[in-house]
């Protein structure tokens, strides 16, 4: 076990973990660096669609802003880069995946929130699996991995203790919800560079902006069992089955340990 029974019952009463560093120093600059071949456009083998930006910068990009400070996050860069693939599948990330849903593990998707200094912008309270309907049952994990310092200053996570117990919130239910005077008091989470942090799925958590001049890049990695039923594929699904698994034939989202199983994710 990667977790010690403290951290279990922590994670699974908070619906949280903060965790100790899971990147060296070379591998932090060597992903740094390829983050910023790819936002830049100096590396081809990421499709651009999977590059957003800011969206002060979606209708013209600004020749005065360097490229880096537009972008928004970049996306599935696990299905195409060598060097975040190898953070998606690190025995020091993924036995703590195996302690919180088993032995049999798929990695649904990565984001790499860029949080651009000076232009990096808030991303409001939301629950991950809400956004992600086609599974069954609605119980991922996601790591989010520091790639710089992640202070309440340039926009660290904040969560919210225990929400994950509420189930998936309706969005038009949102605001009544977080007005409640049950829910917990948020609570935010700072990261020093290597280390990241676990949460449920249902867990609602935000980032701040960040008006500061230093970067606040965060990989974020979301991990499913298995066995988890896929009730249908949406755009994006379609999207990373035509530029992902075309060679296969058929849609699978990536084994990270364990088995597969017919019919299912």
């Amino acid at each position: 076990m990667a977790l010690t029974q403290e951290q279990k019952s922590h994670f699974e009463a908070r619906g949280y973990l903060p965790y100790h560093r899971v990147l060296s120093d070379g591998e932090l600059q060597a992903l740094r660096q390829r983050s910023e071949e790819i936002a830049r456009g100096q590396a081809d083998h990421v499709p651009p669609r999977y590059v957003q930006l800011e969206a002060a910068f979606r209708e013209e990009e600004d020749a005065e802003v360097d490229r880096l400070d537009q972008v928004r996050k970049m996306t599935h860069l696990c299905y195409f880069d060598p060097l975040f693939e190898a953070v998606a599948r690190k025995a020091e990330i993924v036995d703590v995946i195996e302690d919180l849903l088993g032995p049999n593990i798929k990695l649904y998707c990565d984001q790499l929130m860029m949080k651009a200094r000076y232009h990096g912008t808030v991303t409001d309270w939301h629950q991950d699996s809400v956004a992600w309907p086609q599974f069954a049952p609605q119980d991922h994990v996601s790591c989010w991995v520091a790639l710089d310092d992640a202070t309440v200053e340039n926009g660290c996570m904040t969560v919210l203790p225990g929400s994950h117990k509420w189930g998936p919130i309706n969005p038009a239910h949102k605001a009544r919800f977080l007005e409640n005077s049950l829910i917990p008091e948020p609570e935010p989470v700072e990261l020093p560079a290597g280390s990241c942090l676990f949460h449920h799925g249902l867990n609602f958590h935000r980032t701040g902006a960040n008006p500061t001049p230093n970067r606040r890049r965060g990989l974020a990695l979301h991990y499913l069992r298995s066995e988890t039923m896929y009730l249908g594929a949406g755009s994006e699904e379609q999207r990373l089955m035509t530029e992902c698994e075309k060679p296969r034939g058929e849609f699978r989202f990536m084994l990270i340990r364990g088995r597969e199983f017919d019919g299912r994710v």
